[in-house]
């Protein structure tokens, strides 16, 4: 059983970093988010991160949400749900404790700003920790969240057959209210699902839900 364990561990994929595709998250953060937060004003903003891995995207998107807030002088209830079938990962992110090593993926104001310095680690703030909500979840078993504004599931697809591709973006569209956003990997795209969805950045693989309600397979009810 510890050799089973070892090696479904081994299996599991978790590269990830903060900002990843800085271009990307600049595009969420000058085209995206500024009209998500003025449409949804007074009411709660929802965010899923599928494939989380040990955090950093979760708290990429809570920073860049912070941010976007003070520059619009606006004051949102923002919740992240941010899952991953790793276990581990979840217990890491949940934390919130990265090496030094991440100074090179912040700039010098964010660091500062959203993080502390413990040792030889940082941790990220409170402020931005208590915007992020950490489960272990299986998006291909598990029903998917619901009315949720921003989907971001990066790096992930790319790692499933075509048919298990298609029951992920289905219990995303499920997920998403309408307009809502589907944020992918470079390498990945809606493919045969694109009824369902607009492209808002193809290169960047940023998409905006139609609002078409699909049925979901097995696990999803």
């Amino acid at each position: 059983p510890k050799e089973i364990t070892t090696l479904y561990n081994e299996l599991l994929i978790g590269v990830t970093s903060f900002f990843r595709d800085p271009e990307a998250f600049e595009y969420l953060r000058t085209k995206v988010l500024p009209g998500l937060f003025a449409a949804k004003s007074g009411s709660e903003i929802r965010f899923w991160v599928e494939g989380c891995s040990t955090g950093e995207e979760a708290y990429s998107l809570g920073m860049l949400c912070r941010e976007v807030m003070e520059s619009m002088d606006r004051n949102a209830d923002v919740k992240i749900f941010a899952t991953d079938v790793d276990k581990r990962a979840i217990i890491t992110a949940s934390d919130g404790f990265y090496p030094d090593s991440i100074s090179a993926d912040l700039t010098p104001k964010l660091l500062a700003k959203y993080f502390y310095r413990k040792e030889d680690h940082y941790q990220i703030s409170r402020i931005i920790r208590e915007m992020v909500v950490f489960a272990q979840h299986n998006i291909l078993k598990d029903p998917p969240f619901t009315k949720i504004d921003l989907v971001s599931c990066r790096n992930l697809l790319i790692y499933l057959q075509p048919i298990l591709q298609k029951r992920a973006l289905e219990k995303f569209n499920f997920a998403l209210n309408p307009d809502g956003i589907l944020f992918l990997g470079t390498s990945e795209s809606v493919g045969e699902m694109n009824y369902y969805f607009d492209a808002l950045n193809t290169k960047l693989k940023i998409y905006k839900s139609r609002g078409k309600r699909t049925p979901i397979l097995s696990g999803a009810e």
